[in-house]
């Protein structure tokens, strides 16, 4: 199966690719703009319990100055949640499904921690923030291209390259003791994300997003770490260095740092400096600024 998809002009612009490059390995490729905002709801699906979803999603600018972080996830087919996708933004997603004994069959002699983890029959959910190695190869893969007869070899390492990415990044979250994951229980996570998320110049109020979602504030915060790999308040900071590198391009330090409600400059710059291993000035340089 290979076959390309143009979206009418009624919907956006910009294309869908699917393909099977291999036996137990399927592969959506999405790259568009929408005329306007799309809620995908995903249904659970118990039909397929040897199937894992992994999406990888990037965004570029956003108007008016929106908020998108660029994520990856992998799911359990049991799991069913909304994805909202955003209007006049570019969107470049790469969607696997992928039968588990193919995705074992490719960990074996790794000894990873994350095999028994990804193949046991509980409901699964795991959410990361992408890394600039994880969206170098989805830009790639990504990247408009002619048909070829070696496609399906190119798009087999393709898919095998951002799992590895992934895994790898997820490979610290093993050793945690994973709880039960309800479905009701994801949708009220991610509901957490999404207001914790609504601005960032303010940091959150623990209590108010657990009384929000109708968790325990002991149970959201386990949640969210199982789900997303950081306690709330760390998920926050990294967001707002996320909206930070994205800023400083096109504006002054000071203006970055006290739109983000920052009013030490210098923490601002430090907390920076951690997550990307550049101070907000010299990232500034390397962008020409």
């Amino acid at each position: 199966m290979d076959g390309v998809r143009h979206l009418p002009d009624s919907i956006g612009h910009g294309f869908i690719r699917l393909l099977a490059p291999d036996p137990g390995l399927m592969l959506g490729i999405h790259r568009y703009t929408l005329a306007q905002q799309f809620t995908v709801q995903r249904q659970p699906d118990y039909a397929q319990p040897e199937t894992l979803l992994v999406s990888f999603q990037a965004f570029g600018p956003a108007p008016g100055g929106a908020l998108h972080l660029s994520t990856a996830q992998i799911a359990s087919t049991n799991i069913g949640f909304a994805t909202v996708l955003p209007a006049h933004t570019e969107i470049f997603m790469v969607a696997l499904a992928i039968e588990k004994p193919l995705l074992n069959s490719w960990l074996q002699g790794t000894d990873s921690a994350l095999t028994p983890l990804l193949t046991a029959a509980h409901p699964l959910v795991l959410d990361t923030l992408i890394t600039p190695a994880i969206q170098q190869v989805l830009l790639q893969v990504t990247e408009p291209r002619p048909a070829h007869p070696l496609d399906a070899f190119f798009y087999r390492i393709k898919a095998q390259e951002l799992l590895y990415c992934l895994l790898r990044e997820l490979a610290g979250r093993a050793a945690a003791p994973a709880r039960h994951l309800h479905p009701a229980d994801v949708e009220k996570i991610f509901r957490v994300r999404t207001e914790l998320l609504a601005s960032l110049s303010e940091p959150p109020s623990l209590p108010a997003l657990a009384l929000a979602a109708g968790l325990s504030e002991t149970r959201m915060r386990q949640l969210f770490r199982q789900v997303f790999g950081m306690s709330p308040y760390d998920y926050f900071q990294a967001a707002r260095m996320e909206e930070a590198r994205r800023r400083l391009p096109s504006q002054s330090v000071a203006e970055v740092g006290y739109q983000l409600g920052f009013t030490n400059l210098s923490h601002f710059a430090r907390l920076f400096a951690k997550h990307f291993q550049l101070t907000p000035k010299k990232y500034q340089a390397t962008q020409g600024r």
